[in-house]
Order: structure tokens, then sequence, then C-alpha cells
């Protein structure tokens, strides 16, 4: 998938915005500009990693408008991102939900004029939360991190964040749960988790649950710790089915249960990691004649087949062409490449994610068992 980079977020403006009422047939983006000229694209992103923009979809300027159109499962943060003679055009964050969306690119600005319900949620739950923290915590944090400051006054610094931090955490927490069930309150769900505490999770998830109606983040959690109970050492594999680089579909069990030892590898041509991980993966198949299925994120046959067969992976390969969109990568849990699963003759998970020499060594000790 191709990316954009955008050195600078000085354009990245999220105004405050009149509410439309949301719509359940979909969303409408639109916007006008006046310095985009006809033909001039526009992207609609997500953003990962370090302001790393990843198009999701694309529109051109006509008549000086743009829109998208689409539907979403809840709300959750997009950015509209105009280019204009191959240079960024500004930057605006909406947060992206069934409703019409109103967008203006001006001269080194794109703002949001006219948002959904959830916008305005956002910004309230963005302003209590800058109002839980108060001033002087950025202070508090210097202080606890100097080592000019005495004990005392180190100590002192960091108990006051602690009663800071306790206090935005529990307006987090009472504002996800005074909005259940709502595309506001799944948003925030993932946001809010690394502050809060366990047991206020937990409740969050319950109310969600019980609610009766749940969207995208509580559904895309839920699936995923389904995932990693189904992925844990001691599970039965799941048995997979994909074609090979020649069209021929290739299963798991094809392998699994006919050799003693077999390692499922994901991986892609494109990820950099992977190719430095291969040789480590090709010394394994090697020395101890493990079989080993190779299952690729890549969406580029030529790449693929390419990259196969310029790091010796003589393995049998596996790929739907996918991406991150690949059906083997949800039922393995697979959230990041590399990534490995090593399953034994009887079909039971014994080991994950191996590298370099813990992957030799791992499989020393299986086979000296």
């Amino acid at each position: 998938m191709k990316k954009l980079f955008f050195s600078s977020l000085a354009s990245l403006l999220l105004l405050a915005c009149t509410t439309t009422a949301a719509k359940e047939e979909g969303y409408r983006v639109f916007g006008s500009s006046d310095v985009c000229v006809e033909g001039d694209t526009v992207y609609l992103c997500e953003m990962q990693g370090f302001f790393q923009m990843i198009p999701l979809d694309t529109t051109v300027i006509k008549d000086g408008k743009f829109e998208f159109t689409g539907s979403y499962d809840g709300a959750t943060m997009r950015f509209i991102c105009p280019v204009h003679e191959s240079e960024s055009a500004g930057m605006a964050m909406i947060v992206l939900e069934n409703a019409d969306i109103e967008v203006l690119v001006k001269k080194d600005s794109v703002s949001v004029v006219n948002g959904g319900p959830s916008t305005a949620l956002y910004e309230e739950y963005e302003k209590g939360v800058n109002d839980a923290y108060g001033e002087g915590t950025n202070e508090l944090y210097g202080i606890e991190n100097d080592s000019t400051k005495t004990e005392e006054e180190r100590a002192e610094a960091k108990a006051k964040l602690e009663e800071i931090n306790n206090r935005v955490a529990e307006y987090k927490y009472n504002f996800v749960m005074s909005h259940i069930p709502s595309p506001i309150s799944d948003m925030l769900l993932l946001q809010v988790k690394s502050g809060v505490s366990e047991e206020q999770f937990a409740n969050i998830l319950k109310k969600m649950e019980e609610s009766g109606k749940t969207y995208s983040q509580y559904k895309e959690y839920m699936a995923e710790q389904e995932a990693i109970k189904a992925t844990a050492i001691g599970q039965k594999y799941t048995d997979l089915s994909l074609n090979s680089p020649e069209g021929k579909p290739i299963k798991e069990s094809d392998y699994v249960g006919k050799n003693r030892f077999v390692l499922i590898d994901f991986w892609a041509s494109w990820c950099g990691p992977c190719i430095k991980e291969m040789p480590w993966v090709v010394k394994a198949y090697e020395a101890y004649h493990s079989k080993v299925i190779g299952i690729s994120l890549d969406n580029d046959k030529e790449a693929w087949m390419k990259a196969i067969e310029k790091y010796n992976m003589p393995w049998p390969h596996m790929s739907d062409l996918k991406g991150w969109q690949c059906e083997a990568a949800k039922p393995y849990n697979v959230q990041a490449i590399p990534a490995n699963v090593l399953i034994d003759k009887d079909g039971l998970i014994v080991a994950k994610n191996l590298r370099e020499q813990d992957l030799l060594d791992t499989l020393e000790k299986c086979f000296a068992e």
C-alpha cells in the first residue's frame, strides 16, 4: 500500500464544530478549497506510527469541491489530507462517523466546519481531560525527573502526579461509562484502556456487552482476545487454506501431523525485519528439517514471488494477497510481522514468535525431547 508522509503537523487543526444528526445510512465527508485546483487529490487517511499517513480513500477536486462517502460502524479518527503539486496543502483530523462532515481547505490550513455528534463529544472529552490535568503538571514531571532536586521535592512531585493521574483516569472512566452505548464511547475504548484500572476497564466492557449495541472497536478488541486465547501455548492450531504462488490451494493440515514439527512463518516481501529474520528461518529449515510454511501478508504477487527466490525460501508458501487483511492473520492474532507459530505432530502450539538464535535453540530442545 502506498504511504504518504507529512513532515509537519503545523496545519493540523480541529476547530469547534457544530453538530449534525448521525446518519444510519453512512457518512458524507465533503468540502471546498480555495488553494487546490481542478484535479488535485484529496486523501482520507488513517494515522499509524509516528505521523505516518495511510490512505484509505481518495478523491479529486472538481469545481473547487471534493467528497467522500462510505459507512463506519461507530466513530474513529481520520485525517483529510489534500495535496497540491505533490505537496501537502494542509491536514485536518476529523471524527469519522455516519454523519455529514464538512471540511474547508484554505491556504496552509484545513479545518472542520461541521461535524457529527461525536465531534462535539470528543471536544468535550478532550477539554475534560485537560481540565483534570490542570496547570503545572509538566512542571511536576520536570521536578520528579530532576536529579538536582532533593529526594523530598521529587517525592512530593511524584505524589502530586499520582493524584493528578488518578483524577484524569477517573474522568476518562466516567465519561466513557456515561456514554455507553455510543460511537464516541467505542472510539475512546482503547484510548482509555492504558489509563484506567483493570477493574474499570472490565466494567466498561461489561456495560458495552450488556447495552445490546456494540461497535467496531469493541468487536475487534473482543475478537482479538478470543484469538489470543485460541493461539495460547498448548492450544490446538487453526487449520487454514490459502493459495500458493502458482494458485494451488494449500492447507496447513497437509503438513501438520505428518511432520514432527511445523513452523508457520508470517512475513512479507516489504517487511524489513522479516527479511532480516529470514536467514535464521533458513538455518532452522536446513538444520532441523522442520517443515516451514510461509504465510505472506503481501498484496503484490510479483514482489512476493521474487522475494521467495531471492532469499532462498524453498518451503511451501501461501497467501491471499490481501496484505494486513490476510485471512490467516486474525485467527493467529498476528499484530506485527515477522511472527511465527511452532506446531507439534499432535497439532498443538508449542511456541510462538521465536527470533534468531532463540528459534534454533527452541528447535534443538524440541527435537532432543
